[in-house]
């Protein structure tokens, strides 16, 4: 529960118990004589007030506040504050039984506003206050000092409460960053179990492999075609364990703030040099491009982007085992350029989507969990997109496929 909603709770208990108690005391017997429909007026004015904050608090208007510069219920202090004033005039003035009635304006503006505003709407009850006794065909000017104490203890409550609103909201703030803070502390020494773990795992498989295929190679004679295959599956593991490498020290780079080198250039361009570079590596997919429009020469680092395409285009090809074909489209809206890469994979499940972005987060299900990889590719895509100030979008279909969109701006700003 909120502190508002707690607070709320807390102000509701106070009103249970101070309606029933203002109902007796102004019923017992005094030398005082008082309007009762007055005063039955300002108690349901003060439980009309609550059941408005209530339903605002608990259930807040989709369309905003009605009156977005003020609280919601500054209007109703305004309110309730006229009404207890008019049943001050009407009880006895200065020697109301309701005078202590108007200190419920103070003490919620104290405990529901910032105190310049409270003192703003302390300053309108006692406004209220002060005309109204003022007015009183009994007010004498013996009375000028007692009046002066009331409007005293007014400012008082309301700075009081405020003060007392303020060290609970600090309280609760504390409370909460030092959850955050533990919760924090958590998901860092899981991400950095999970970080020994894969890399461990990543460097650990192709240093195997290369060791393993080194020693048959050295100590048995084969035939040529048998070693040649021993020496393509060394170069495999060794690419393997070189990307890792270059991804790692790629991510440090840009968490330690690596500014970019920017210059013109032209992105379609880029993309087909890359694409053309990714099809002499695969046999088994088709990728098209497909350019709408001319494209403008947008402000960006050249072997950054790069980068983002290659992690994007290689994630497709890795992630459709089957082959298939990946289509690579760019364009223009407004104030970016954009490309897309979209392949027929295995897709991703909607409840992961949200977290591929995030360092060594890889699908383990299904077919996704047989393929190699460090969860460092997307990461690095996302990094580096926005040190460029632009966004990347992804939508995907289990056994589908998935759709990766890159929104670059023209002028990197």
């Amino acid at each position: 529960m909120s502190f508002e909603k707690r607070l709320l709770s807390t102000l509701n208990i106070l009103m249970l118990i101070s309606v029933p108690m203002a109902v007796l005391i102004v019923s017992l017997p005094g030398d005082v004589s008082v309007d009762y429909t007055v005063v039955y007026s300002v108690l349901g004015a003060l439980a009309l007030t609550m059941v408005v904050g209530n339903i605002l608090i608990n259930h807040p208007s989709p369309h905003g506040k009605l009156l977005p510069q003020m609280p919601y219920f500054f209007v109703g202090i305004i309110i309730y504050t006229f009404l207890v004033s008019a049943a001050i005039y009407f009880s006895g003035g200065l020697r109301s039984p309701l005078f202590y009635l108007v200190f419920g304006g103070p003490l919620l503006a104290g405990v529901c506003y910032a105190l310049p505003l409270a003192i703003g709407s302390t300053a309108i009850t006692s406004l209220f206050y002060v005309i109204t006794i003022v007015f009183d065909i009994n007010f004498q000017s013996k009375n000028i000092q007692r009046l002066a104490f009331n409007v005293l203890f007014l400012f008082i409550a309301c700075v009081l409460s405020n003060r007392v609103a303020l060290e609970m909201r600090k309280h609760e703030q504390a409370k909460d960053e030092a959850l955050n803070l533990s919760e924090f502390l958590r998901r860092l020494e899981k991400a950095k179990s999970d970080f020994v773990s894969v890399v461990s795992h990543e460097l650990r498989t192709p240093l195997t492999s290369i060791k393993g295929f080194s020693e048959i190679l050295r100590s048995k004679d084969m035939p040529a075609e048998k070693r040649r295959e021993f020496y393509g599956i060394i170069h495999n593991e060794s690419e393997r364990l070189s990307r890792l490498i270059t991804n790692l020290l790629n991510l440090s780079t840009i968490e330690a703030g690596a500014e970019l080198k920017k210059g013109m250039i032209d992105l379609s361009e880029i993309l087909k040099e890359e694409i053309e570079l990714m099809r002499s590596q695969s046999e088994i997919h088709t990728i098209s491009y497909t350019q709408e429009g001319r494209l403008p020469l947008i402000y960006a680092d050249e072997d950054r982007v790069r980068q983002i395409f290659k992690n994007i285009l290689s994630n497709a090809l890795k992630y459709s085992p089957h082959g298939g074909p990946v289509e690579v489209k760019t364009g223009s809206t407004g104030k970016f350029v954009w490309f897309s890469v979209k392949d027929c994979g295995i897709g991703i499940p909607p409840d992961e989507l949200p977290g591929i972005f995030e360092k060594f987060r890889r699908v383990e299900r299904g077919m996704a969990s047989a393929i190699s990889g460090t969860g460092l590719g997307l990461a690095i895509v996302k990094s580096l997109v926005e040190m460029h100030r632009g966004r990347v979008e992804v939508s995907s279909k289990v056994n589908q496929g998935s759709t990766f969109t890159v929104y670059l701006p023209i002028r990197g700003e």
